[in-house]
């Protein structure tokens, strides 16, 4: 075992509350779920790095959260996670995941270096299916290996779909698991503060597709999705979609 490893097993579990991990994957509301635990837990915070680095990177902290931890279940448990760890996963329908990427791509995700800006110049003189179609082949595949090595699992799902639906139910699930010792009205302060109107100025199914926050509803895809489209992804990972119960067959 390297120096790294034995330095990260040096952790005080003693009268500490646990060391919480917000696994997820791209486009399913990580800024929003961040800005949420930011305000109830703001000193126990971690703050999230490029490729979850702050995970793979950093000695772990116990008692700590560390929010937007986008690694398959393999890569995580090689960063030896302490014992005392709680993992909440939010996940999202690929289909929709795919949609908002691509939105999030062409026209609102800051550049971070050349290949992106390529990528969205790509995107600006395609089609919108052939887009998304180019999207599933090059990028979808991260997130729906994060979502099929933590599914199923003994930690907490999340569904986008549900927190959208009653934002005070889900993240009320998610701090009552995860032990954060916080009063119901900070709580409903965070989650009022960081609501989908809030943060966009709209409210859901508005849509402004140059916004981070585009649209905020579920079952998006349906308004872009053609035969084409359908088909490749049903070849890609319609498997992924009954894994995670978002179909129960391949007859969508």
């Amino acid at each position: 075992m390297n120096i790294k490893k034995l330095f990260k097993l040096k952790k005080d579990s003693g009268g500490l509350q646990p060391t919480v991990f917000h696994i997820t994957h791209y486009k399913s509301g990580s800024q929003w779920v961040l800005a949420v635990l930011t305000d109830v837990a703001k000193d126990r915070i971690v703050a999230p790095q490029v490729a979850a680095n702050h995970v793979t990177q950093e000695p772990i902290i116990s008692g700590r959260i560390y929010p937007c931890v986008y690694l398959p279940r393999p890569v995580f448990m090689e960063a030896n996670p302490p014992d005392n760890r709680k993992a909440f996963i939010v996940i999202r329908d690929l289909r929709d995941t795919l949609v908002s990427l691509y939105f999030s791509v062409r026209n609102s995700h800051q550049m971070l270096n050349p290949a992106q800006q390529e990528l969205r110049d790509t995107l600006k003189v395609k089609g919108v299916a052939d887009g998304m179609l180019l999207l599933m082949e090059k990028r979808l595949h991260v997130s729906a290996e994060i979502q099929k090595t933590w599914i199923p699992s003994d930690d907490l799902l999340v569904r986008y779909e549900d927190l959208i639906k009653d934002e005070h139910a889900g993240f009320k699930k998610i701090i009552s698991y995860c032990d954060i010792r916080v009063s119901d009205a900070a709580v409903n302060a965070a989650i009022d503060l960081h609501s989908f109107e809030k943060r966009a100025g709209r409210k859901p199914g508005e849509e402004d597709v140059n916004s981070h926050h585009r649209k905020g509803i579920s079952g998006d895809w349906q308004n872009y999705f053609d035969q084409k489209l359908t088909r490749q992804f049903k070849d890609r990972y319609g498997d992924v979609l009954i894994r995670t119960g978002y179909e129960n067959d391949a007859n969508w």
